[in-house]
């Protein structure tokens, strides 16, 4: 009888909690909407500003239209972000495996990005000794876009980023063939006391982007999800320069 009873607490449990995620991912769609629309028109507003179509401002005036351009775009960028890291939570379970090129793959991230790299003259330098592979090729590239968006922020500008793809044996599983995707930048690294949290949501280290631009702190976590749903993880290896993640797959052909 006492089984039974447990049982049954833990199925209205496990509802209610399901219950709860799916209204909390109602509600976070139903604020970025009313969000976007004011936004939408304070950028409008902010750009009529700038072409001077209510008449020529003065340099102070200048100045504070500059930084409300600038803060209305930091806070679309944390908005989205902030979507994009609860979306790729709430779909974790949904993982769509396929083999995929993962050399294609990479480049097609540098490729989206090649503008950003382009107005900071950085390179992307990919090194590749990995061939198809069992993933899913929509949160993968989600992740790799992530990794890239942190080393050009904090990448200076004329830099380098290397991704370097390699299947070996993992340290920890002896005879288990292991994928391993490393992204390192040639920016200021992460701080000693920021390292054990910096995969952590909403966390942001103490050393600023090159751009001087900080950002949501949620890119790592998502990349941390990704890694994670695959059966694999993230980590910070130590560099002597820039900051090196690297993540830990399961290699399957």
């Amino acid at each position: 009888m006492s089984r039974n009873v447990n049982s049954e607490l833990c199925r209205a449990l496990i509802q209610r909690l399901s219950e709860l995620e799916s209204e909390r991912a109602r509600v976070l769609r139903h604020l970025s909407h009313e969000l976007k629309t004011p936004l939408a028109a304070l950028r409008e507003g902010i750009s009529l500003l700038q072409d001077g179509v209510a008449g020529p401002l003065t340099t102070p005036q200048q100045e504070v239209v500059s930084i409300l351009a600038n803060n209305t775009r930091l806070l679309q960028q944390q908005i989205a972000e902030l979507l994009d890291y609860h979306a790729t939570v709430l779909d974790a379970s949904r993982l769509q495996l396929r083999h995929v090129d993962l050399r294609g793959l990479v480049d097609s991230v540098v490729e989206a990005q090649r503008l950003q790299l382009q107005t900071q003259s950085q390179q992307v330098r990919v090194e590749c000794s990995a061939g198809a592979v069992l993933l899913d090729p929509d949160k993968m590239r989600v992740a790799l876009g992530n990794l890239l968006s942190n080393a050009i922020a904090f990448t200076p500008p004329g830099g380098e980023i290397v991704f370097h793809i390699s299947r070996g044996a993992s340290v920890g599983k002896p005879g288990s063939e292991r994928l391993f995707i490393d992204c390192i930048d040639s920016g200021p690294g992460v701080a000693e006391a920021d390292a054990a949290k910096i995969f952590d949501p909403f966390v942001q280290g103490r050393r600023r982007p090159a751009s001087g631009a900080g950002g949501s702190g949620v890119g790592l976590s998502i990349v941390r999800e990704v890694a994670m749903i695959h059966g694999g993880q993230v980590s910070l290896v130590p560099c002597a320069q820039g900051a090196h993640f690297r993540m830990e797959l399961p290699y399957e052909e």
